[in-house]
């Protein structure tokens, strides 16, 4: 819920709340936010920065369909839309994988010693 100055309030959608609860995360653990816009359409390069993957490996998941590319002349274009959604999967599926040697890591706890 956004509170206006005058004492008006306006119902946020959900995305636009994810959105700045984000920015204001990332300007309390690093002290600064950098807002932009992307494209529809990504270039090699900016999709791979996006997954924090090389364009080599992008490439690859091309080829094993995990992501769909389209062609422009003899360049590799991708969607913003799939290549966040797919950024997204990703974090997910790490944090699962964290959780899950969490968990193992506290049922096995006596094998540990500090």
């Amino acid at each position: 819920m956004l509170r206006f100055a005058d004492g008006g309030v306006k119902e946020l959608p959900a995305s636009i709340q994810r959105m700045l609860l984000g920015a204001l995360t990332s300007i309390a653990q690093q002290g600064s936010v950098t807002i932009g816009q992307l494209p529809e359409s990504l270039t090699s390069t900016v999709a791979a920065d996006l997954l924090g993957v090389s364009r080599p490996t992008l490439m690859k998941w091309v080829k094993e369909g995990r992501i769909s590319s389209s062609k422009k002349g003899s360049h590799a274009r991708f969607s913003r839309d799939e290549v966040l959604e797919l950024r997204d999967r990703n974090a997910a599926t790490r944090r699962a994988a964290l959780d899950e040697l969490r968990a193992l890591d506290e049922e096995h706890q006596e094998f540990f010693t500090d």
